[in-house]
């Protein structure tokens, strides 16, 4: 069957093509396979025949690229009505290849949009730690200066303990000497002592 048909060639796999596909052409009712194109039973633009027609669909392609093919089967068509058909045919590859190519960029929108959201709740979640952390360092920092003018009193009150120790020691040199001497001075009144029995 010489069946004239039109195809575009898509930028999308197989497999994504059949299941674009698939959901595009649902108006056409369930399809048959026939020699590997797809065949249709369906009333196609009801404005310009309104009597059910065959329509073909054919999907090529590998895992990188695919090519989308559609044909009304002349046969039963009034000859003046079937360029009609044929440029309506045309008219809906293209608007399919037209709705992958949308849907594609939709969902480079949503993953963008996605990947811009994630960001910017970890852009938020870095900022709230780098607020918590520039807390922390300023609450550290003061304790640092109040250790640091703990550390110079207690540097301070080292010095005057060391001062009052030297003090001290020089006061006991003394009371040692003046120990010594008394000590000395009580052996010699012990000595007058026994001396006077």
């Amino acid at each position: 069957m010489d069946v004239q048909g039109y195809e575009i060639g898509l930028p999308f796999s197989k497999s994504e093509a059949d299941l674009a596909w698939n959901t595009y052409s649902k108006s056409w009712g369930r399809s048959e396979a026939t020699h590997g194109h797809k065949s249709y039973e369906t009333v196609f633009v009801e404005s310009v025949y309104g009597e059910k027609v065959l329509l073909f669909s054919e999907i090529t392609g590998d895992a990188k690229s695919s090519k989308v093919w559609a044909g009304i089967d002349p046969q039963g068509i009034p000859k003046e009505t079937y360029p009609k058909l044929q440029k309506e045919m045309a008219d809906y590859v293209y608007g399919f290849y037209i709705k992958m190519r949308k849907d594609a960029a939709q969902k480079q929108i949503d993953d963008a949009e996605r990947a811009a959201s994630f960001l910017s709740k970890s852009y938020e979640e870095l900022k709230r730690e780098e607020r918590k952390d520039l807390k922390n360092q300023e609450k550290n920092n003061q304790k640092i200066q109040q250790y640091e003018m703990e550390l110079k009193q207690m540097r301070q009150d080292s010095v005057a303990y060391i001062e009052s120790l030297e003090v001290i020691n020089v006061k006991l040199d003394s009371v040692y000497v003046e120990a010594e001497k008394v000590k000395k001075l009580v052996e010699l009144y012990k000595a007058k002592l026994e001396e006077i029995e």
